[in-house]
């Protein structure tokens, strides 16, 4: 009986472990996915210095605040 519970429990524990595992994975996937749409580096006020990244947005540059950044304009 004894035996029985504690399978019982190892199984469970598996299971949520590796639950926890792909939910984990699925939204870091979706964060990834997201981190793409910054179209900073493909702009033309894009400078690529760690002080001032952007001479428009200095504050929202590189950020989730940047994807629809009104200002953009492609590099040609």
């Amino acid at each position: 009986m004894v035996q029985i519970c504690c399978l019982v429990c190892a199984w469970t524990l598996l299971c949520l472990f590796v639950g926890s595992i792909c939910r984990v994975s699925r939204e870091g996937f979706v964060y990834v996915k997201r981190l793409h749409q910054i179209p900073c580096s493909r702009c033309a006020f894009f400078t690529k210095e760690y002080c001032l990244k952007c001479t428009v947005h200095p504050l929202t540059a590189l950020s989730e605040e940047a994807i629809h950044c009104r200002d953009f304009e492609p590099i040609s």
